[in-house]
């Protein structure tokens, strides 16, 4: 995107912070809200690319509501007002944004294509941020985090992860093109022993592993929910593992370190993307994109919609 189109998103949507809560495997509750639109029957969501989530104990609380066998929005609405039962964690969202306009810059930001991404980023709220500031100290800011990522370095907040998005309001498309932690990975390292010693470091370990299991979930559905229902963009794009790689020069520059394979193999299909040839429309520009689709290495995935379910069904 470009950098004006970023400021004024950033803009339009600045004011109070927003407030996410996240209880594990509450991202199915919010897959099946965008999907079943007005409802939908249960014989008809088994047959659809959601199915495997209604085995989920959270999804079946939503089930055991639909007596009628119809799916309604507001049996998912219930559950997730019944959060304070499932011990959710708090977060604080807040958005920045990471790129450049030298074409030759771009692959050290490793985004897809020169411009801007809109990140959207997870931070602590004030019930674990107080905890952290207790065992590292008022002055110590982001302390685990890398800070030439795009992390909260003001000190009011702590980033956990963060998600870089582009996208194109003309084609209504979305590519999520990073998830990442520096947080998770550097509270793990031992040389943080030292800094703050070894039983402060083991109590906040112990304080951050709720955290740790469920992060790259409840970022990938903070983004999810962000771009659906404040952007209002439907067709949401994730990169696949080799061909973000390549797109986002990190095959080619090895040396800046490939990220965790699962968050582009497994990570995806947890949230019942599908793999797909088609490219984000915003992309096809990108020349490189050419002879990857020439040589069959071009793969996202995409998020299932009704309208594209109903699509095939006519198709056929």
């Amino acid at each position: 995107m470009e950098k004006t189109q970023v400021e004024l998103i950033r803009e339009c949507l600045s004011g109070n912070r927003t407030v996410f809560r996240y209880a594990p495997e509450s991202y199915a509750l919010q897959l099946l809200k965008d999907y079943i639109g007005n409802g939908m029957g249960i014989a008809a969501l088994r047959r659809s690319p959601y199915a495997k989530l209604l085995t989920k104990p959270i999804v079946t609380e939503a089930l055991a509501l639909a007596g009628k066998g119809q799916l309604e929005p507001w049996h998912l609405e219930a559950v997730i007002a019944q959060y304070r039962d499932h011990k959710p964690l708090n977060f604080i969202l807040t958005l920045d944004e990471w790129g450049t306009d030298d074409k030759d810059d771009r692959h050290w930001k490793q985004t897809c294509r020169t411009g801007y991404d809109l990140v959207l980023q997870l931070n602590f709220a004030n019930d674990h941020h107080q905890h952290l500031k207790t065992l590292v100290g008022e002055d110590d800011v982001a302390p685990f985090s890398y800070h030439g990522h795009p992390v909260r370095k003001d000190g009011t907040v702590e980033t956990l992860a963060w998600a870089r998005i582009d996208l194109d309001f003309v084609s209504n498309q979305a590519l999520i093109e990073e998830i990442q932690s520096d947080w998770v990975k550097g509270v793990a390292d031992s040389y943080k022993n030292y800094l703050y010693g070894e039983d402060k470091m083991q109590q906040y370990r112990e304080a951050l592993r709720p955290y740790a299991k469920v992060w790259d979930e409840a970022m990938l559905t903070a983004a999810l929910c962000f771009i659906r229902r404040e952007l209002g963009i439907r067709d949401v794009f994730y990169h696949s593992y080799d061909t973000g790689n390549r797109l986002k020069g990190i095959e080619r520059y090895y040396h800046l370190g490939k990220p965790p394979r699962y968050l582009y193999t497994e990570l995806p299909k947890k949230f019942c993307f599908v793999p797909t040839s088609e490219a984000p429309d915003f992309l096809k520009p990108v020349r490189y994109l050419h002879y990857l689709q020439r040589h069959g290495k071009a793969q996202w995935f995409k998020l299932p919609t009704q309208e594209q379910a109903h699509g095939k069904k006519a198709a056929a």
